[in-house]
């Protein structure tokens, strides 16, 4: 739940004695794995009576939705692991704080082969498997989400009508000599099952690439970008304004892909977080009601 119970550390010593707000600091989760979103709202403080939030030192764009203001994290596979401070400052000088904590994500490795038309098992076609995420990877981090609004005012939905995870987030596929993050969710989708955006957006991607297959890469506003992958027809062009809902393409198994599902990705910021996580935050409140 988007206002779910959670351990909130306030730190007092630090404020004012003496405040005009007195506003509180949601932190959800307040204890975050490495690789998934954090949601912080901030209780009983105008949005317009904002001047800095930060994370860990870092300004973070506040956004109102759901009539509070909000702000959206992505901690990194890869993140520093411990206490991190969140401030909010007010423009009349006052500050609030709390404290979230980031922990290791467990490592997991398993093996993962290349398909026959990617070159199969060998040598060349990992070789040339890599170097083409590299590229692809290369080029989809130029494409990121500057703006700090939403251009949605609803949660989010599930990109399937039914829903079954096949493949997690964040554990390393072994192909070859190499170690390949999976940064994305596998969901069980035969050839020409019909996704849907997960929001409203407009298209930045839409094309066909040699590891990610026909991708589809819709730009959510606050920072929020949605990657559907492997796809067998997209629907929708660069550029195209889309709703919450609308059918953006059919599944399938193009690039580097064993059998037909779709992979989504979620990035935050530039940054890819565990979309079952995000949906937990920002998903719509009732499982039928995501996936319908």
């Amino acid at each position: 739940m988007f206002r779910s119970v959670c351990i909130l550390v306030l730190l007092f010593l630090f404020a004012p004695a003496a405040s005009a707000h007195s506003g509180d600091i949601v932190v959800t989760p307040p204890e975050i794995t490495q690789g998934e979103p954090v949601l912080i709202v901030v209780e009983g403080i105008d949005i317009r009576d904002i001047k800095k939030l930060t994370f860990g030192g870092r300004p973070v764009p506040v956004f109102e939705f759901e009539g509070e203001p909000t702000a959206l994290i992505a901690i990194d596979l890869s993140a520093r692991t411990g206490v991190v401070e969140i401030l909010v400052e007010t423009n009349d000088g006052d500050k609030v704080r709390a404290l979230a904590r980031i922990l290791p994500r467990r490592r997991i490795v398993a093996p993962m082969g290349i398909p026959e038309k990617m070159g199969g098992n060998t040598r060349a076609g990992a070789n040339n498997l890599v170097r083409a995420i590299v590229n692809e990877n290369r080029y989809l981090s130029t494409i990121i989400s500057t703006r700090e609004a939403p251009r949605f005012d609803e949660r989010f939905r599930f990109p399937l009508a039914t829903v079954e995870v096949t493949d997690d987030f964040g554990y390393s596929r072994k192909t070859g000599t190499y170690n390949i993050t999976h940064r994305g969710t596998d969901f069980r989708a035969a050839t020409g099952t019909p996704i849907y955006a997960l929001n409203d957006g407009v298209v930045r991607i839409s094309g066909d690439l040699i590891a990610y297959g026909k991708t589809v890469v819709i730009d959510h506003g606050s920072r929020i970008m949605s990657y559907s992958l492997h796809l067998s027809k997209v629907f929708v062009r660069q550029g195209q304004l889309v709703k919450k809902g609308e059918t953006i393409g059919l599944s399938g198994d193009s690039g580097y892909a064993l059998e037909p599902h779709l992979h989504l990705s979620i990035k935050i910021n530039g940054t890819s977080v565990d979309p079952m996580k995000f949906f937990a935050l920002l998903g719509e409140k009732t499982a039928e009601a995501a996936a319908r």
